[in-house]
């Protein structure tokens, strides 16, 4: 991947803005961007994604597959995952909690190179230390090629797209455990709900869903 990294950066140099972009360190994300504004049982997400900042740092990740910034990103996750699992005292029952990325297709990993979700949750990973994660990246499986949730309408639509689109491949490994789910982006919740509806049907105990942005 460094390697694939280097050709890509040399045949298509990077742009001042984006490099301008990276040049940004958390703090400077922390505290400037917007936090959403989301309230849902179980969901948390970051920043505003109507800020076109946020905007544009996710899409550089989502279709670039920009490393720098998803490592800037997983820093910030890993920090509100164990914030959230200690404030509700995860880790004293589940000593290790299991870490799952949003599925995406196999169609859409073939046109695009990447999970942009994988790439988040390994900069995560890639931060615990204390081994509190056990990292499945692909247990939670997108088993449906679905249409883009940017081109349906409406939370209804969105929900009826994805239907019976995930599964997980080794139920046995997820049962009865607490599964923190991450994804780039959350709007109407639906990607979301879908996942934890595969995973409930698995026999997952606890899931906590985490979004860079909403």
């Amino acid at each position: 991947m460094r390697f694939f990294s280097f050709i890509t950066d040399f045949l298509f140099p990077k742009t001042k803005k984006v490099i301008a972009l990276e040049a940004l360190s958390t703090a400077k994300l922390l505290d400037t961007l917007p936090r959403a504004n989301l309230v849902e049982k179980s969901v948390v997400a970051i920043f505003d994604y109507s800020h076109p900042v946020v905007k544009e740092l996710i899409w550089e990740v989502k279709y670039a597959g920009n490393r720098v910034l998803a490592d800037k990103f997983g820093e910030i996750l890993y920090d509100v995952i164990v914030d959230e699992l200690e404030e509700e005292n995860v880790f004293a029952k589940w000593p290790t909690v299991i870490l799952l990325p949003m599925p995406i297709s196999d169609k859409r990993r073939y046109e695009r190179g990447w999970n942009q979700s994988e790439l988040l949750s390994d900069a995560v990973k890639k931060r615990d230390s204390g081994k509190r994660f056990k990292y499945l990246p692909r247990q939670l499986a997108k088993i449906m090629h679905t249409e883009s949730q940017t081109k349906t309408s409406g939370k209804r639509e969105r929900l009826h797209n994805l239907t019976g689109s995930m599964r997980v491949l080794n139920p046995d490994i997820v049962k009865d455990r607490f599964v923190v789910v991450v994804d780039d982006v959350t709007t109407t919740g639906s990607t979301f709900t879908e996942a934890k509806h595969a995973l409930k049907e698995a026999g997952v105990k606890k899931i906590l869903c985490v979004a860079v942005a909403h």
